[in-house]
């Protein structure tokens, strides 16, 4: 009787240990978070005092923030974390919902840095159908690559050739979920790399120089079109994930299946 009792609890705890181990492989972090350096439940009726708002309108009700672009501005809605405060490596979690918004993207910025417009460093953007990831200090936002993209004499060749001086820039995936309903995002920031998730399950992935970049400083939302629902905003701290390098090739290989 009692080598039976042993058998069935050497069979339960190894089953336990299984099972951990298939969530570990099933929802693998590049990261671990720290200290907690920011939080809002928007659990008020503006994005005052903790966010400052730049253009496009921003309506917080019931812990939900609705944002929307003015078509007047030209420009998305945008609103970043106030006061400002530096930091390297990060986790990020919020939840979404697109509501009619062409995209909504997470946004990191260093306003000291001047050799990209506006001090953008990097983006996660989240689209109908699919997930975008860029290295804007290098790309996209580089101020020669920008200026020369908005200049009106620049030919759609010349475009077509900058567009290729830096694809290694950006990553884009396919999402199946419905970003038209709430999901919780997950975005995570180790040195040169940046995972980004949906509901735990990895959803794009880049590795590139400009993630690196030591001292960001601002962090926040744009919104394209109209509109996005956004709640429960948390950024920690982040060092390295110890299951990372154990389990990074089959991220990438599931990841390169949705590209």
């Amino acid at each position: 009787m009692k080598q039976m009792i042993r058998v069935l609890l050497v069979c339960t705890v190894a089953a336990w240990m299984t099972r951990d181990a298939f969530a570990a492989e099933a929802h693998p972090s590049l990261a671990k978070p720290g200290k907690l350096l920011f939080e809002d439940d928007f659990a008020r009726s503006e994005l005052a005092p903790k966010w400052r708002v730049g253009k496009g309108s921003f309506v917080v009700k019931d812990g939900v923030v609705t944002a929307a672009e003015n078509p007047e501005d030209h420009h998305g809605a945008y609103a970043y974390i106030k006061p400002p405060f530096e930091f390297k490596d990060i986790i990020a979690e919020f939840s979404i919902k697109l509501d009619g918004s062409r995209a909504c993207n997470f946004m990191i910025n260093d306003s000291k840095y001047k050799e990209s417009h506006a001090g953008h460093i990097l983006r996660a953007t989240f689209l109908p159908g699919k997930v975008s990831v860029a290295d804007y200090k290098f790309g996209a936002m580089k101020n020669d690559i920008f200026e020369k993209n908005k200049d009106p004499k620049t030919t759609p060749e010349e475009k077509k050739k900058l567009s290729e001086s830096i694809k290694d820039k950006q990553a884009v995936f396919k999402a199946n979920e419905d970003l038209s309903q709430w999901h919780q995002m997950r975005v995570e920031i180790v040195g040169d790399e940046m995972l980004v998730s949906i509901d735990g399950k990895p959803a794009g992935y880049i590795k590139s120089p400009g993630i690196d970049h030591p001292t960001k400083n601002a962090l926040g939302f744009e919104i394209a079109g109209k509109s996005t629902e956004l709640k429960n905003v948390k950024v920690w701290e982040a060092t390295p994930s110890p299951e990372w390098s154990a389990h990074r090739e089959a991220v990438l290989a599931e990841l390169h299946k949705l590209q």
